[in-house]
């Protein structure tokens, strides 16, 4: 006889799918306490279902629809969309999006890109940094319309089915380390993977099939396949390059040190267009933008910020950002040294490579954290998990004039982060095996 479901589970069912529709259509993000109060009531809601084991196709078709739930409304926690429209625009007209600013095209009489459009732009002063792969998506939305909801809904299209294939790509994976399948489902179902990708378009959803993708032809011995697919992830958002260092390493051993290379060539090639005179100068300049001017929910940064103005007597960003840069080199090489001799498998070298990475960097958003959680389930590493959590609390940074995030919060988000990241080290079981 099956089985009744208890009423607790249909509960925490309808919460996990109402929170998404409450926050991806009625929340804007400056109203932090029902925003907060909210997700986390889906993450409550989340932990309960993912735990209770429930039927594999009752969770995919939960993850599903609450995926489908914010494909109503554009974004309500981020504005990215609407550069990407407005790059998708230009390319719709045959015009390089690298080599202006946003306001030149203002008087150009180019339909659909307006003062409306202009006026929802996060970084109208910086050139468009997002690599040719994305920008065939940008042109892909608006090539037959001229719908902002519908471009956002073509992208929010394309991740989920990048999402969809990095949940089987992970089951794969859990079978080859040894790990329960079901694991998945703290990925797949986890609040912030859904907002960020269904909800706010971030593209790292689909770097992180890319990489999966790339781990699974990797460990199934399909290099070639493996290097194309890393190649993409690359292609899609540059940060991947910091992974190729240990591939070489690993590679050294069994002659497979030429993989990373072609991933690099792959990765090279799709971000050609990027690089010609015409095109290098707006590009460099948003770079360059990254590194010594933007700052958001760093970690290391904000301590030496805070030295560095007590020397300098002012925040000293265009220094010290790139600096850390450059210091962060050293542990990443060493991680994938280490990693390569101690035969650690590929997603935990990945995982707490990208997790230096982000000690480093001036920068931390809430969807940059999101490869963390993929490659945590399949080490075994549950920080990241707690840090999907921790990391929503920037979102009471914004107010309806602007952003001013409390230190108090980043504190709060890096200690519970750290204390979990000790707790997994120390006192996690040991896998089953390390490839």
């Amino acid at each position: 006889m099956r089985k009744k479901k208890p009423i607790g589970f249909f509960t925490f069912a309808l919460l996990f799918i109402l929170a998404f529709s409450s926050i991806g259509n009625g929340f804007e993000r400056h109203r932090t306490v029902p925003l907060l109060l909210t997700y986390f009531t889906a993450f409550t809601g989340y932990l309960f279902l993912v735990r209770e084991k429930e039927s594999p196709n009752i969770l995919f078709a939960l993850g599903i629809v609450a995926r489908l739930t914010l494909f109503f409304s554009l974004p309500s926690l981020s504005d990215d969309i609407y550069r990407f429209i407005w790059d998708g625009i230009l390319l719709k007209n045959g015009i390089n999006p690298f080599t202006e600013l946003p306001e030149y095209y203002l008087d150009q009489r180019i339909p659909g890109l307006d003062q409306a459009l202009y006026e929802q732009l996060n970084s109208p002063e910086y050139f468009s940094v997002y690599p040719p792969l994305n920008q065939f998506i940008f042109w892909l939305s608006v090539r037959f319309h001229s719908g902002w909801l519908v471009s956002a809904n073509i992208i929010r299209t394309l991740i989920l089915a990048a999402d969809i294939g990095s949940f089987f790509v992970l089951r794969k994976l859990l079978r080859i380390y040894q790990k329960e399948e079901h694991t998945a489902f703290f990925y797949f179902l986890n609040p912030l993977v859904i907002l960020e990708f269904a909800g706010n378009v971030h593209f790292e959803g689909i770097v992180i099939f890319f990489l999966l993708a790339g781990i699974y032809l990797y460990e199934k011995n399909k290099n070639r396949l493996s290097a194309a697919s890393i190649g993409l992830a690359i292609g899609t958002k540059l940060l991947p390059v910091i992974y190729l260092p240990y591939l070489f390493f690993k590679g050294l051993k069994n002659q497979e040190w030429w993989i990373p290379i072609l991933a690099g060539v792959v990765g090279l090639l799709t971000v050609l267009p990027m690089i010609n005179q015409e095109s290098s100068d707006g590009v460099q300049s948003g770079l360059d933008l990254y590194f010594k001017k933007f700052e958001f929910n760093a970690s290391l940064y904000f301590i030496a910020r805070e030295i560095g103005i007590s020397y300098y007597g002012y925040n000293n960003i265009a220094k010290i950002g790139p600096l850390l840069s450059v210091f962060s080199i050293l542990p990443m090489l060493t991680l994938s040294i280490v990693g390569a001799i101690k035969k650690w498998n590929v997603a935990k070298t990945f995982l707490f490579i990208l997790s230096v990475y982000l000690l480093f960097t001036t920068t931390v958003h809430p969807w940059y954290i999101i490869p963390l959680a993929a490659f945590g389930i399949l080490s075994g590493y549950w920080y990241p998990v707690v840090w999907s959590v921790t990391i929503f609390f920037t979102y009471a940074g914004y107010t309806s004039d602007g952003f001013e995030l409390p230190m108090w919060i980043v504190a709060v988000e890096y200690l519970l982060v750290t204390l979990a990241f000790i707790i997994d080290l120390f006192f996690k079981r040991k896998p089953a095996h390390e490839r």
